[in-house]
């Protein structure tokens, strides 16, 4: 079975609903909602058809996934701070602590 390369009018279809779904990302994230994952990995995989293909993306699709890959990394160094913290320390408050020492030292 061979696989047959996208039309020009798939590909123009694929870009149409690529700006639908980053426009709903940002009107979630303006919102204060997250995004439904499925519709991340479908993003995420037209993006890579439309590269694989050739086609520039649209603006705003590069901008939702450039955010999205800065919201993964910002949790997994968050998840990886605390993986390293012992058990018997209260990560919110040394949080809380740094921030009134650091509020304070910038006032003198």
């Amino acid at each position: 079975m061979t696989v047959q390369p996208p039309s020009p009018e798939q590909l123009s279809e694929v870009l149409r609903l690529c700006t639908v779904l980053s426009d709903r990302a940002l009107d979630a994230k303006i919102m204060g909602r997250e995004m439904p994952a499925d519709q991340m990995t479908a993003l995420a995989k037209a993006a890579r058809l439309l590269q694989d293909h050739g086609v520039e993306w649209p603006p705003l699709l590069t901008q939702v996934l450039h955010e999205a890959a800065d919201r993964a990394d910002h949790q997994a160094s968050e998840t990886r701070a605390q993986a390293e913290l012992p058990a018997d320390i209260d990560a919110q408050g040394l949080t809380r602590f740094f921030a009134a020492l650091w509020k304070e030292k910038s006032h003198k």
